[in-house]
């Protein structure tokens, strides 16, 4: 009949909450969620009375058959997996409405819904596993709060079913859930389970040299973590963080068995061992974003897992004794999940701040942990955090022993406080000494992580980089150039670039185009952005935003077709010294697919012209600066590229070499080609070439002919000057009016566009091309100013 009782109270509370729900869901449909968090809030709390009330009865059961108060040990299996399978049920449920998730909707539809219908079933067994054998012996408050928890969860769990499509799952859901059943199941396993159904095991001895189960279970401490990153590397922040809520709510849970009401009036049973307070911080962390308390679980609590685990504090005991399964879940958690969290993203790597909070936040708990076991061994034994034993020193040797005979007494009234001041001393000391170590050892990991990132990132991008690239060449071959109209050219688009995480932009909005038959001067001081523009367009550097058109070829999108069209002469060159110099050409040769026949008579021809008939078959080890440099510029153009770009080529050549490149860039440009030439000697570049950009701390400043300063009697250098030191009126401009350098041809297109538009437009439009033509008018003033200044000079 009592029975009878608490299943009256879970269908009839079942009935009333589920009607609450439907008979008012369109009235507070826009409250739903909140009102949803508001309920599972009440679950959570009901559940912590129930559970905190006292042990379970569960906790006492060996090998099924002895201590259960069920006769049947089918029963009693049934009764221990469904009151463990409800904890991880419980905690989706309490975690839904607050995150949102798909995986967690899934795991209430298709486990959490079916366990507590089985639970609702399996009744009389799972209450009896919780209360023993005095469960029916009258109406009893704890089976209560039982019975409101399970028709609660049990409500929640069919008003979402219900409400979310029913059984509308794809494949790619069944696939998700399947994935992460097993951690989420698992960490919701109550310590007591396996000495439940398979006995206490074997024996386990205290560590003296790493026993094969010992090796084991660290082995899984180490494992864990890496399958947990591998698991959630690839998920969004809030998915990494409701997962791994669920998992340390779930052994927290687990954990937390031991403890009860009662057991909160004996101070020594308090969690406050380091590695204990890890699992009630740890959640915390993850659900009001600590960042205090994270760092010190980081830095303190891991450490100490790690030694705890090492030198676990149990000597003779079986293996599935539930204190044994508790240690281990403790320790892993305390150990591996602090490591899990910050891999993923979901707190800052540490930096000096973090690392000086941490141990202050430690000398606290250390000046805490010294007053409470001093204070309360006076009632019996208080060890927290192994600093009022001897545990420690025995396992360091006999002279950490006699430091520890160094005591410390306090009397006051009738208590008795001892100390070991030397000894506690050097253990804060040597703890804060090693928790700075292993701060070296976390940034291994963090470098392992960031080149696994990285390497994940860049594939990523190669395939949305693929399918941007079909979707634009439209059935054309991949082998094409994405422009057509730009296959003469090279262009710059709005490129950024920033090195790591540096808030400073190397190259800023930068925008050029070079045309073919043009040799091109690309001018600027030490540390302007130079070099950074001429390797992203060779692709030696990633660019942060915008693009590179390279004969129109996409240089991100289309690297390999965009390399072929270049030939570079690097700043600083690096050759293969042990090859010979005819070797090391063949080679490049080989690499750009240049026929036998093309790459002799080209190999002939500079040879002859850069003078290396008696060297060019020695190794090139024995080589001058002068002559290596040749071979740079040679490699470059033994494939004749449509672009050759040189990065300060003149450097350690004598002036006959300077002639000779200086003649190779005019006949390749006279080819139709492009010569891309940055250097710091002006004269050179005036003498030389059609046109010059200027860049200053990474922004294009300007770009102009050098037969326009020609005309105007304007030199070069006394231009750059002004441009670089912010004395030209041309500073002045409107930086993005300038960077283009097709300007003067838009403006040309603008003006006619005005034309019509004021012929066939709309008043808006008319007031638009108004202000455009008057901007243009505006640049051509400062244009002629800045040349009536340098005709008045």
């Amino acid at each position: 009949m009592i029975s009878l009782a608490y299943w009256g109270i879970i269908v009839g509370l079942c009935v009333l909450l589920l009607g609450l729900a439907f008979g008012f869901r369109k009235k507070f449909k826009q409250k739903e969620n909140f009102i949803l968090k508001i309920v599972v809030l009440v679950l959570a709390g009901v559940f912590a009375i129930r559970f905190l009330w006292a042990d379970d009865a569960l906790s006492s059961i060996f090998y099924v058959t002895t201590g259960t108060p069920l006769e049947s040990p089918f029963l009693t299996v049934v009764g221990a997996l469904l009151l463990w399978f409800s904890y991880a049920g419980l905690v989706s449920i309490i975690l839904y409405p607050f995150f949102k998730r798909s995986w967690l909707l899934h795991f209430i539809k298709f486990w959490a819904l079916p366990i507590y219908l089985l639970i609702l079933g399996f009744l009389i067994p799972v209450f009896l596993l919780t209360e023993g054998h005095q469960a029916f012996n009258g109406f009893n408050l704890r089976l209560m709060f039982f019975s409101i928890e399970i028709a609660i969860a049990l409500s929640i769990s069919v008003y979402l079913f219900i409400t979310n499509g029913l059984f509308k799952t794809t494949k790619k859901d069944w696939i998700k859930f399947a994935m992460l059943f097993v951690p989420v199941v698992l960490s919701a396993m109550p310590t007591s389970i396996p000495q439940n159904l398979f006995g206490f095991g074997n024996v386990v001895e205290e560590v003296k040299d790493f026993s094969p189960y010992h090796r084991v279970l660290l082995y899984i401490g180490v494992i864990i973590p890496f399958l947990m990153y591998f698991l959630l590397r690839k998920r969004d922040k809030q998915f990494i963080r409701s997962f791994l809520l669920q998992v340390t709510l779930c052994t927290m849970i687990s954990f937390s068995r031991e403890y009860s009401f009662a057991s909160f009036l004996n101070p020594t049973s308090w969690p406050l061992h380091l590695c204990n307070t890890a699992m009630y911080l740890v959640p915390l962390c993850l659900i009001f974003k600590l960042n205090k308390l994270f760092y010190f679980t980081l830095f303190i609590n891991v450490f100490g897992a790690f030694l705890a685990m090492a030198m676990p504090n149990y000597t003779a005991e079986f293996i599935f004794r539930q204190r044994v399964v508790a240690f281990w879940v403790n320790h892993y958690i305390a150990f591996f999940m602090p490591i899990v969290i910050i891999s993923l993203g979901l707190y800052e790597r540490p930096k000096l701040k973090q690392f000086i909070h941490s141990m202050i936040g430690f000398a606290m708990y250390f000046a805490l942990v010294l007053v409470i076991n001093a204070w309360f061994s006076n009632y019996g034994t208080c060890d927290f955090f192994f600093i009022n034993s001897d545990f420690i020193a025995t396992k360091l040797g006999k002279w950490a022993e006699k430091i520890r005979d160094i005591v410390w007494v306090l009397n006051i009234g009738d208590l008795k406080f001892v100390f070991y001041p030397l000894y506690q001393f050097l253990f804060f000391l040597v703890y804060c000494l090693l928790g700075l170590a292993i701060w070296f050892v976390y940034e291994q990991f963090f470098t392992i992580a960031d080149a696994h990132k990285d390497m994940y990132e860049k594939k990523k991008k190669i395939k949305l980089d693929q399918l941007a690239l079909l979707s634009q060449l439209n059935g054309r071959s991949i082998e094409e150039p994405m422009e057509l109209e730009n296959k003469d050219k090279l262009i710059i688009k709005d490129l950024c670039k920033r090195y790591g995480n540096s808030e400073v932009y190397a190259v800023k909005n930068a925008n050029m185009e070079v045309y073919a038959g043009e040799i091109f001067g690309f001018l600027g001081p030490n540390g302007a952005g130079k070099s950074t523009i001429i390797k992203s367009i060779v692709g030696i550097h990633p660019i942060t935003s915008g693009q590179i058109l390279v004969c129109g070829y996409d240089a991100e999108k289309q690297s390999v077709m965009a390399k072929q069209q270049i030939g570079f002469v690097p700043d600083h060159y690096a050759l293969y010294e042990k090859l010979t110099g005819r070797e090391y050409i063949n080679y490049i040769a080989d690499l750009y697919e240049v026929s036998l026949e093309d790459r002799n008579a080209r190999i002939e021809k500079y040879i002859n012209l850069f003078e290396l008939q008696g060297a060019f078959d020695n190794q090139m080890k024995t080589y001058s600066h002068g002559m290596k440099q040749k071979i740079a510029i040679m490699a470059a153009l033994v494939h004749n590229p449509k672009i050759w770009i040189l990065d300060e080529p003149l450097t350690g050549l004598d002036p006959n070499s300077i002639y000779q490149v200086k003649e190779c860039m005019k006949n390749h440009a006279k080819e139709g080609n492009i010569v891309f030439f940055s250097s710091h000697i002006i004269d050179v570049v005036e003498r030389i070439c059609d046109r010059i950009t200027i860049i200053k701390k990474g922004e294009i400043q300007t770009s102009i002919t050098i037969k326009e300063l020609e005309e105007k009697n304007v030199q070069l250098e006394d231009f750059y000057l002004e441009v670089i030191n912010g004395t030209s009126d041309l500073a002045s401009l409107n930086k993005d009016e300038v960077q283009d350098e097709n300007q003067q041809a838009k403006d040309v297109e603008n003006i006619e566009q005005s034309q019509q538009v004021q012929q066939t437009g709309t008043e808006e439009q008319k007031q638009e091309t108004t202000e455009n033509q008057q901007k243009t008018v505006k640049k051509s003033n400062i244009f002629a100013k800045i040349f009536k200044k340098h005709d008045k000079k």
